[in-house]
C-alpha cells in the first residue's frame, strides 16, 4: 500500500511544497494550521487539488492536478495530519 508521503512525492507535490518550509507554494504546515478548525477544509482543499485554484496563498495560482478523487483526499489527510505551524507574518 503505498503511503500518503510517497504518494504525494509521486505526483509532484513536492516540486512546489515542503512539509516546513514555503518552495513556490505554502508549507503543509502553514496549510495544516489555517485550516486547522476549518469544518469544511477537506472539501475546499480536495477542490483545490483536483481543480486548481488561484489568490489563496499570493499570486501563484495552484493547477489542478492529475489525481482520482481518493488520491485528492488521501493528500489532504495528509496536508491536515501535519503539525500545524503558522505562516510568517510576510506571507
Amino acid at each position: 500500500m503505498t503511503t500518503a508521503r510517497s504518494l504525494a512525492e509521486a505526483k509532484g507535490c513536492f516540486s512546489c511544497h515542503q512539509v516546513d518550509t514555503k518552495v513556490l507554494g505554502p508549507a503543509f504546515a502553514w496549510v495544516a494550521y489555517r485550516y486547522q478548525r476549518d469544518p469544511k477544509a477537506v472539501a475546499t482543499l480536495k477542490y483545490a487539488i483536483e481543480h486548481g485554484v488561484s489568490g489563496v496563498w499570493g499570486s501563484m495560482p495552484m493547477p489542478a492536478q492529475s489525481v482520482t478523487p481518493v488520491e485528492a483526499e488521501e493528500l489532504v489527510s495528509w496536508v491536515l495530519a501535519q503539525r500545524p505551524v503558522a505562516p510568517p507574518k510576510s506571507n
